[in-house]
């Protein structure tokens, strides 16, 4: 059968999984397909044989036989023209693991693995279409059900970077995140090289306001990474939700993240800045309690900038313009998120991403004083100064930074040497709940002759 570039091309755009690409990609993957023609009955892919090649059924049928523990057939499922077989074994680089017959005389089209893996990496949407594919079967029934010792159990969530599945730690007993890096960043080299060298650094972060990462795994062609699972709702959500915060919720949740960030700032020889602060990557659990999460982009400063990464509204001038980044473009990021908190708006906002970096680079930030007039002046000068456009007129000592967000209901204990303070909080508890708490612990106090006091104060009470 002789078939130009052409006719394959009119061929390939009615296959389900390449639909929606763009008519020049799915021209690039016909110029690089075979065509092979099978008979009724004969083996299109054997079981056990390594994946080498992705079929595009042209004519014809085909039945999958799925096999049971014992070898035996135990599902059948029949795929016709339009449908592709042999993907994930090609995508993953393992072995079939089903016997695939041609029930009648069948036509298909064939990507090799060299091209196919070419391609991946040459189209980012292909590369998409493929993550897609693959993540539709994971965590399923019969499904890819295992990253590691991990067992999947269900999707999480998707983003353009990765998409999060929840899975189950059987040695430890536990719950995990874990994070799939799509294909079209596997695949690229640069990008791999980058993450495969950050990737220890920001697991071995170990902070209480971020999220904890156990493990990086190499398999299906990907990496996967595996952290705490955690409870809560991220603060895009809440601000989608409710609105915008009071002064003293937005300074406990931004004193949280500065905590974070300074701890991080200085981890290691160079530091790690995060470079994607917004509040879809904070998490807040019942208690107030946060996690700085995705350090998807993070990495140690850079003399230049190459490619802009992170969140357009929270980008700072200098990663815009291709300068110098360092954490201070964290703290420009803090500031939106501050401004961000107290009015839910942004301090810029376009029409076009294009007239939006122009603003952040070029233009004055509103006056916050305007659209939150109860605002303090140590809070609003925090946030005139963590926008400014010039890092080096920006804020940058931490320490100033956490005293100016600070919490007013945080204790300044003045303590001897010989003295120990633990805080105990509790929040949405009657104090008859906590009351046997603090009772059975003072209890405990006395039976080991330990000179104590207790104090009890409410959030309303005056400090």
């Amino acid at each position: 059968m002789s078939t130009d570039v052409d006719e394959i091309t009119l061929i390939l755009s009615g296959v389900k999984i390449l639909q929606d690409l763009d008519v020049g990609i799915i021209r690039d993957i016909a110029e690089h397909t075979q065509i092979e023609g099978f008979e009724k009955d004969e083996l299109v892919i054997e079981a056990g044989q390594m994946g080498r090649r992705i079929y595009f059924i042209f004519e014809g049928k085909v039945e999958v036989q799925i096999p049971d523990v014992q070898g035996d057939v135990k599902r059948r499922i029949m795929l016709k023209k339009g449908e592709v077989v042999g993907e994930i074994s090609l995508l993953i680089n393992s072995t079939y693991s089903a016997d695939v017959i041609a029930l009648s005389k069948t036509t298909a089209f064939y990507l090799d693995q060299q091209h196919f893996n070419e391609l991946i990496e040459k189209h980012p949407d292909f590369a998409e279409v493929m993550s897609q594919l693959m993540t539709s079967r994971m965590a399923q029934n019969g499904g890819i059900n295992r990253v590691g010792k991990y067992e999947l159990r269900s999707k999480l969530g998707e983003g353009s970077m990765a998409t999060v599945f929840n899975a189950w730690d059987e040695e430890l007993e536990r719950e995990v995140a874990i994070k799939m890096l799509k294909y079209k960043l596997a695949f690229n080299e640069n990008f791999l090289d980058r993450f495969e060298q950050e990737a220890k650094t920001i697991a071995s972060l170990n902070h209480p306001n971020i999220v904890n990462v156990f493990e990086v795994i190499d398999e299906f062609s990907t990496r996967f990474i595996v952290m705490e699972k955690l409870h809560g709702q991220d603060l895009a959500a809440i601000l989608e939700e409710k609105g915008a915060f009071s002064l003293a919720q937005t300074r406990e949740i931004l004193y949280q993240v500065a905590n974070a960030l300074q701890y991080a700032h200085n981890h290691g020889d160079k530091g790690i800045v995060h470079r994607d602060i917004k509040p879809s990557n904070i998490v807040i659990d019942a208690y107030g309690n946060i996690k700085l999460t995705d350090f998807g982009v993070a990495g140690p400063p850079q003399d230049k900038k190459v490619n802009i990464e992170g969140s357009p509204s929270y980008l700072a001038p200098e990663i815009i313009n291709g300068d110098i980044l360092d954490g201070r473009a964290d703290i420009y990021a803090l500031g939106v998120m501050a401004f961000h908190m107290l009015t839910n708006s942004l301090p810029f906002s376009a029409g076009t991403l294009g007239k939006l970096l122009k603003m952040q680079v070029n233009q004055k930030p509103p006056d916050i004083r305007n659209a939150c007039p109860e605002i303090d002046e140590s809070l609003a000068g925090f946030i005139d100064s963590a926008l400014s456009k010039d890092p080096d007129e920006r804020i940058s000592d931490w320490d100033e930074i956490r005293s100016i967000l600070r919490p007013a209901s945080q204790l300044n204990l003045m303590l001897d040497p010989d003295e120990l303070a633990v805080i105990i909080r509790f929040r949405d508890t009657a104090y008859q709940l906590s009351g046997s708490f603090i009772n059975a612990m003072q209890k405990l106090l006395q039976e080991e002759g330990i000179n104590h006091q207790i104090e009890i104060l409410r959030g309303d009470d005056e400090e």
